[in-house]
């Protein structure tokens, strides 16, 4: 298990060039998109990691490390302390919160690899930093909040990060789930969704996903959604993100349930929340459309004149 883990992280430190050489040595296809190599070579360690395998990532890793170590001597003045490439950027307006190292004894706010029951592990009140707020989810009433948004903190230098998070439904949240109608075979509409946004308080934030997310609950892994493929050459693939439905992979009782997050981390910070939402119909939608009322038609004018505008800034 420590040389699987060893052998993702090097691969995702990989560029285009090492991950073709790996992909060329097993025999598999070397074209493609860098998002796409690497998913294909993390695939093959997860899968198909032989001896051989391993001992050629190991091999293109000190390659490149090696290379990269000599150039750095020869072209630069090692003044710089390694130590600064410890320290966590705490997040902070205007230099408000002092930038703090990433020890237990400095950062005391609930990071994911604690234990949470029903998100009771609240940030302390000497600890003053504003909070992440997700936008409203137009198709689901949140009835619970599990976990506040909580920011995903790395717990080494490496590329791939697990984060898990521990936490346990009420009996009275099971029953909501249980007792919920069938929207259809195994999708309850009372359901456990997990978020995932950028560490930003400035507003509501929307669903985004870090790169090379998974998500694992108890022993398997949630289905999240893939990317929408693209025409336009040296257009990227857009990923749809979106709550991610945990429901049917947990336990319905008192039991704990262990839910882990594997995120890239490429300097981007993300927090996740966990909520107990459930969905509208389509009938509970046109009403509330009924309830808001007729608007009127300059108001209508005007947002038909923004529509265009939005559109070419891709909202």
């Amino acid at each position: 298990a420590a040389e699987l883990v060893e052998a993702k992280n090097m691969v995702m430190s990989f560029r285009v060039s090492d991950l073709q050489m790996l992909l060329g040595f097993v025999g598999r296809s070397k074209s493609g998109l860098k998002h796409e190599l690497v998913t294909r070579a993390l695939q093959l360690v997860q899968f198909d990691c032989s001896p051989e395998v391993f001992k050629k990532i190991k091999e293109l890793y000190e390659t490149r490390y090696a290379k990269k170590s000599t150039e750095t001597l020869q072209q630069q003045p090692s003044h710089r302390s390694s130590d600064t490439l410890a320290i966590h950027p705490s997040y902070d307006h205007g230099g408000s919160l002092p930038k703090t190292s990433l020890t237990a004894t400095n950062i005391d706010y609930p990071v994911l690899y604690g234990k949470y029951l029903n998100g009771l592990s609240r940030v302390p009140p000497k600890i003053s930093k504003p909070e992440v707020r997700l936008v409203k989810l137009p198709f689901f009433d949140v009835v619970d909040e599990l976990l506040k948004p909580t920011e995903l903190v790395p717990q080494n230098n490496e590329k791939l990060q697990d984060s898990p998070c521990i936490f346990a439904l009420t009996l009275r949240q099971v029953e909501l789930i249980r007792n919920s109608r069938d929207l259809q075979p195994g999708v309850k509409s009372v359901q456990v969704v997990l978020r995932i946004c950028y560490t930003d308080t400035s507003c509501p934030q929307e669903d985004q996903y870090p790169p090379n997310i998974a998500v694992k609950v108890n022993h398997s892994f949630c289905s999240v959604p893939g990317y929408y493929p693209s025409n336009k050459p040296g257009v990227e693939p857009k990923r749809p993100c979106r709550p991610i439905n945990l429901t049917n992979l947990m336990y319905l009782s008192s039991a704990t349930n262990r839910i882990t997050v594997t995120w890239g981390n490429y300097g981007k910070s993300y927090s996740v929340g966990l909520y107990l939402v459930r969905q509208l119909t389509s009938a509970e939608l046109l009403q509330r459309l009924k309830t808001i009322g007729v608007k009127h038609p300059e108001l209508c004018k005007t947002l038909g004149e923004l529509q265009p505008l939005l559109t070419l800034k891709g909202q």
